[in-house]
């Protein structure tokens, strides 16, 4: 049955008509918690307007009614569409709307009783689908959906709209019909919507208190936006304790907060520090559910507060043991040393008989920095006189370097068991012994997911990773590990231009074994947390706000990747700044693009984190290390075709530091 829209824009007799159908072709998904939804889909188009026709300045103001008959209309209220959003998304679906093809468009309609999970759970899983040009959410935090059935009658299009969580804009292309775009569309959906996104348990809106609310703002390429988006999509009220002039105090991010109390926060806390953040925590009047840091140098510490409060949390020993690099190369069982000048280091050397290549690295550092590989004596004492310590403290651990191939391996654990796991690869850096570039560092130059490994190793990395984060009881929570496979059946090389793992010429005579690097009990940094996200569909900064207020039930409903897995191949690449000096270039991303568009349609995500005129320090005088950029590039062809598509961006990417 098609029927029409007649839409007013400036004028009484100003006036377009639009002609919409309701597609039978959809696809309705049971879950294993009883809750049901189903996808309807109707094709717009435009059929006539008269002469002059303009849409109204604010859009918002159009009035739309339905032509039951010649001269008959039944007006439509801009409420009946049930929210603002879904109103909007209408008038965008007729704009877009032409005569030849019209618009497609598909909603998302629950059809039990339920409420949604996380309000913006449809964009999220929608992201990078060919098949769509736009998702919207028509969801608030926490919505309970009456469900049933929706009748598709000539007046029933906004009642359709207002059921909907959210709705979707497909891409059309030439050649493709409607019927096979919606065949193509069903797949998706099954695919990326086929788990619990709704719930039957009735939410209740809670608050948590974040200890550091991030360093750097959205303006400079920080995690913010991330954190925050979750923590609204969620139904999480957020108290921030960070210090006075935080970013998060300029008007356009005051809403993102329920309340801001300002703090001094060290870089590196002591004994007073748990003490302090309780008593600033009184500052607030109103209940505090859970409390959480994603800054590792707190974690310890913030265990104690909500260990003191009764608060959700692992215990303080367990990340303290966690968060430093020596404790837990001594908890793997590992020949290691803890220094904190160059005559302990000498001396470690001596007697303990270390053989080089070592590795030199803070027990508290971040961001690579200050992690050396040193070949002899006189090169490790030179390199510990580099490290930071005002940012990442006195003492440093010397253990032995392994060469095996890198790997980042994200746990999402719940009672003790994964419920998520996912493995990348983690390129050679400079600093490696297969790796190049003039400054000799770890800081991150390239990650592709998923790995390459051998699956069996995969599933070493898996269970011995987890066996190890048992053991340091840790249970609860999301975990960002870094880890090398020693003897692995593969090996960095470069084939035909391209540097990848290859199976190893030589074999390695012993068999694999994990190597733990390090721990992280929060997520990795915004670069690979999007990737992942854009990957599998699971926002690992939204999983941590939920563990910290203990609500295991979502966090098990939102762990579940794509039901096919990833969705493409992924390399995260990594512009690193190897000299000091004033940075002469403008925004390297988007200079880019104008250039290459061709190169902008295989990127899903990109930041250029300085700007014209910034002061750059030099990694090797002053210890620090940063970006110029990053850019998340994406193949549903091959992991070859990524690597080069990457390889390509690389060579494109052009700045000036002087």
């Amino acid at each position: 049955m098609s029927c029409t829209i007649v839409v007013e824009g400036e004028g009484s007799k100003n006036q377009a008509r639009f002609q919409y159908e309701w597609k039978e072709e959809g696809v309705t998904i049971n879950d294993s918690q009883n809750t049901c939804w189903r996808s309807l889909s109707v094709v717009l188009r435009s059929t006539s307007d008269s002469t002059g026709f303009s849409w109204p300045k604010n859009v918002e103001d159009s009035r739309l009614s339905i032509e039951i008959a010649s001269n008959e209309r039944h007006q439509i209220k801009s409420e009946d569409f049930g929210s603002p959003a879904a109103f909007r998304f209408v008038l965008d679906s007729l704009i877009a709307a032409d005569h030849e093809n019209g618009t497609v468009v598909t909603l998302i309609v629950p059809q039990s009783r339920a409420y949604i999970v996380r309000s913006d759970i449809i964009p999220l899983r929608l992201v990078d689908c060919p098949v769509v040009k736009i998702v919207r959410s028509f969801s608030e935090p926490h919505q309970l959906f009456e469900g049933g059935p929706v009748r598709l009658d000539s007046k029933s299009f906004p009642a359709a709209f207002a059921a909907a969580a959210g709705g979707l804009i497909l891409q059309q292309s030439r050649g493709i019909t409607i019927e096979s775009l919606l065949r193509s569309l069903n797949v998706e959906l099954s695919n990326r919507l086929s788990f619990p996104w709704l719930s039957t348990q009735v939410p209740k809106r809670k608050t948590l208190a974040v200890v550091e609310g991030g360093r750097y703002g959205p303006d400079n390429g920080g995690t913010g936006e991330s954190i925050y988006a979750a923590a609204h999509a969620l139904g999480i009220d957020m108290v921030v304790l960070d210090d006075a002039g935080h970013w998060l105090t300029d008007p356009r991010y005051a809403h993102w907060t329920k309340a801001f109390i300002p703090i001094d926060l060290p870089d590196q806390p002591d004994e007073k520090f748990p003490g302090q953040v309780i008593e600033a925590l009184r500052a607030y009047d109103g209940p505090i559910d859970g409390i959480m840091t994603f800054y590792d140098c707190f974690k310890s510490s913030i265990a104690e507060v909500a260990t003191r409060l009764s608060l959700p949390t692992a215990s303080p020993e367990a990340y303290a043991t966690a968060t430093n690099k020596y404790k837990t190369s001594v908890f793997e069982g590992r020949k290691s040393y803890q220094a904190s000048s160059v005559e302990e280091a000498s001396k470690a050397v001596q007697e303990g008989d270390l053989e080089f290549p070592l590795i030199i690295k803070p027990c508290n550092g971040y961001l690579s920095e200050g992690v050396f590989r040193a070949e002899n004596l006189p090169q490790m004492l030179a390199d510990i006189q580099v490290i930071n310590t005002e940012r990442h403290g006195m003492e440093f651990v010397i253990e032995k370097y392994c060469d095996g191939p890198e790997v980042d391996a994200n746990f999402v654990l719940c009672d003790g068991e994964v419920i998520f796991f996912e493995a990348s690869d983690d390129f050679p850096k400079s600093a490696d012994a297969n790796g190049d570039g003039k400054f000799k560092s770890f800081i991150e130059l390239a990650n592709v997911l998923p790995s390459k490994l051998p699956k069996q190793e995969v599933a070493t990395i898996r269970d011995s990773l987890h066996q190890s984060l048992l053991r340091m009881n840790l249970r609860d929570g999301f975990f960002h590990l870094e880890a090398r496979m020693d003897n692995s059946a593969l090996e960095y090389a470069t084939q035909n231009n391209v540097l990848d793992l290859f199976e190893r010429e030589t074999p390695a005579k012993r068999a694999p074994a994990v190597w733990l690097i390090e721990i992280n009990p929060r997520p990795p940094a915004i670069q690979v947390s999007q990737a992942v996200e854009h990957t599998y569909g699971i926002d690992y900064f939204g999983l941590s706000l939920l563990f910290a207020i203990d609500d295991k039930h979502r966090v098990r409903q939102l762990s579940h990747p794509f039901a096919q897995g990833a969705q493409y191949w992924c390399e995260i690449i990594f512009i690193p700044v190897e000299k000091g000096g004033v940075y002469q270039s403008g925004d390297v991303c988007a200079e880019l693009f104008e250039r290459r568009p061709d190169l902008a349609q295989s990127v899903s995500k990109c930041f250029c984190f300085l700007k014209k005129g910034a002061k750059v320090a030099d990694p090797y005088e002053e210890g620090i290390g940063s970006w110029v950029a990053y850019f998340n590039v994406f193949s549903r062809e091959s992991r070859l075709h990524v690597l080069e598509i990457a390889e390509e961006v690389k060579k494109e990417v052009r700045f000036s530091i002087v």
